[in-house]
């Protein structure tokens, strides 16, 4: 089998360098806002929006959609989200059980 890589119709959005700060909790809820949803890919790429700059520049939703897919798992990775996926889960079953908030 022979595979050829060929360039797309849209040039890849290229950056030398990027500057990501930790994120806040506003941070998360604006991404969420923006893409009516906290998991996948949408939501990584509006949690960089608000991170994050591309060459000293923020950068909306549609550019970062133009990332390569390498660029985006290796800047995807620096924003250490795993933990938010299991806090929700974790907020979303203790929700239901009484008492699961202690007030000192």
């Amino acid at each position: 089998m022979k595979i050829t890589k060929v360039a797309g119709a849209r040039k890849p959005l290229e950056v030398e360098e990027v500057e990501i700060r930790e994120s806040l909790v506003e941070d998360l809820v604006t991404a969420e806002r923006i893409v009516g949803k906290t998991e996948g890919f949408e939501f990584i790429l509006a949690v960089l929006s608000q991170v994050a700059l591309f060459d000293g520049q923020p950068q909306p939703v549609e550019e970062l959609r133009r990332l390569s897919s390498k660029d985006f798992l290796a800047i995807s990775k620096e924003l250490e989200l795993a933990d938010v996926e299991s806090l929700q889960n974790e907020l979303s079953t203790s929700s239901g059980k009484e008492g699961s908030v202690k007030n000192a």
